[in-house]
């Protein structure tokens, strides 16, 4: 978990809160279109092609590499520049059948394919012939934008960035996955490929599997008050809220409060106004109750460690509140980190279960 270390002793949004311009573009497309289970009628009118780049076939086992046009870039190309507009993904698939297959999603500060093809789509595939597509993040890996240091996003609203695309590109994928005779159908991922996952299961059209591991129904707790919050760089941030020019553009932005609730939530208790602002962003964009709701409840599965000091539970609202019929399953007695190192095989065995409850074709 060395990686989670060097982010913690690295900063994060370092440059901004983002362009207000960004935060205001995804304050309407989160209310208008994400909200309202739209991504897929947005994707529906876009003309994006799967590309396959590689292909090997090895003792029955078929591994595809290839990319695809993000559709968020499509719709808005200024939040997703050079590396950032192209999915690229690693599939693992059995070479004459097509059963289930799950998308997995990249963590905190996961740089390549090898921990999720190791800790997840080998052994499915092996035990279940689940087929695996293994998505890079934006801001991560190939798409990673050349003046950013590792996992360090420079803005905050990067991570929305981030959010939105990836619920565009799991919609594409899966619709792909279906359309090929994939299923039952699944996504999962692990802290904040967990986060990940439940936002872009949101917006699916029709029922599939999610599986959120390690994370909660917002990203607000981790960014304030867990392990991570000590490397945001709260004092340019901070700076950036004091300036008049720039706080006058985003309290311009229609249909948000942002702004006086800022001050009034500091006036309350004190904090800084980064602070609160940081609050009132992370609920606007990642609060699972802003999102609709899986059209199968019955087929999400949380999994959480009950001593997680990077990803905070308390004051947050409860999964089973906002989607209700769902699981959850805690992991007793251990924190994030051990949890990440000695729960893969639990994951795997409630990815396939969770998978084996959907519905058959009638």
């Amino acid at each position: 978990m060395a990686f989670r270390r060097v982010l913690i002793l690295s900063k994060l949004f370092t440059k901004s809160w983002g362009h207000p311009n960004t935060l205001k573009q995804l304050s309407k497309h989160r209310k208008e279109v994400m909200s309202q289970r739209g991504i897929q009628s947005a994707i529906d009118s876009l003309d994006i092609d799967f590309v396959i780049e590689k292909e090997k076939v090895k003792n029955g086992v078929r591994i595809l590499e290839g990319r695809f046009r993000s559709p968020h870039s499509i719709l808005y190309p200024e939040q997703m520049p050079g590396p950032l507009r192209w999915a690229r993904w690693k599939g693992i698939f059995p070479q004459h059948e097509r059963r289930g297959l799950c998308i997995h999603l990249a963590g905190t500060g996961d740089h390549s394919y090898v921990r999720r093809e190791i800790g997840f789509a080998n052994d499915m595939l092996r035990q279940n012939q689940t087929a695996s597509i293994m998505l890079q993040n934006p801001f991560y890996m190939d798409r990673k934008p050349p003046e950013q240091y590792r996992s360090s996003l420079l803005n905050v609203s990067d991570l929305f960035v981030m959010g939105a695309a990836l619920m565009s590109e799991c919609n594409y994928i899966l619709n792909w996955a279906r359309k090929e005779g994939y299923g039952p159908l699944a996504i999962a991922g692990v802290s904040m490929g967990g986060f990940m996952a439940s936002l872009a299961g949101s917006n699916m059209t029709f029922p599939v599997s999610i599986i959120p591991i390690l994370s909660w129904t917002t990203a607000s707790l981790p960014y304030t008050r867990g392990a991570i919050a000590g490397s945001i760089n709260y004092y340019e941030l901070e700076r950036l809220i004091e300036d008049p020019n720039y706080i006058s553009k985003i309290k311009s932005i229609p249909d948000t409060d942002w702004v006086d609730r800022m001050h009034e939530m500091t006036a309350k208790n004190g904090k800084s106004l980064s602070y609160n602002f940081m609050c009132i962003l992370m609920d606007e964009f990642t609060l699972l109750s802003n999102y609709p709701t899986p059209l199968n409840t019955s087929l999400c599965n949380a999994i959480v460690a009950e001593n997680d000091a990077y990803v905070l539970r308390d004051g947050a609202p409860d999964f089973q509140d906002i989607w209700p019929g769902m699981t959850l399953e805690v992991m007793p007695g251990v924190g994030h980190v051990e949890a990440y190192l000695t729960g893969h095989a639990l994951w795997r065995k409630r990815i396939a279960e969770t998978m084996d409850r959907t519905p058959k074709p009638i």
